[in-house]
């Protein structure tokens, strides 16, 4: 909710991969409404982008941190962990939800 309405938001899993690396993205803890999604995909790039190590993929760079420090990157401060939502339906087949 925001501003007492309810608003599309997203919860942020990060580490997935497919082929010889294949990975469950892991949940975070991050929920935030849609329209500050690309904020915080930008400082995640950003980190990544200023903190990775010489041949470091994204995927091992989030391997490489926490969810809390993830979870703060994505916010840009200090944020608590929140639950993820359970869904009010079934998933779509084949999906983890």
């Amino acid at each position: 909710m925001v501003d007492g309405r309810l608003v599309d938001a997203y919860y942020f899993c990060v580490g997935g991969a497919v082929g010889a690396h294949e990975a469950v993205a892991r949940p975070v803890g991050y929920r935030v409404a849609a329209t500050e999604v690309p904020e915080a995909i930008e400082r995640l790039l950003r980190a990544y982008l200023a903190e990775r190590r010489p041949g470091e993929n994204f995927r091992q760079f989030c391997a490489a941190h926490t969810d809390g420090e993830i979870r703060n990157i994505l916010a840009g401060e200090v944020v608590e962990g929140v639950e993820r939502d359970v869904a009010l339906a079934r998933p779509p087949h084949g999906v983890d939800g």
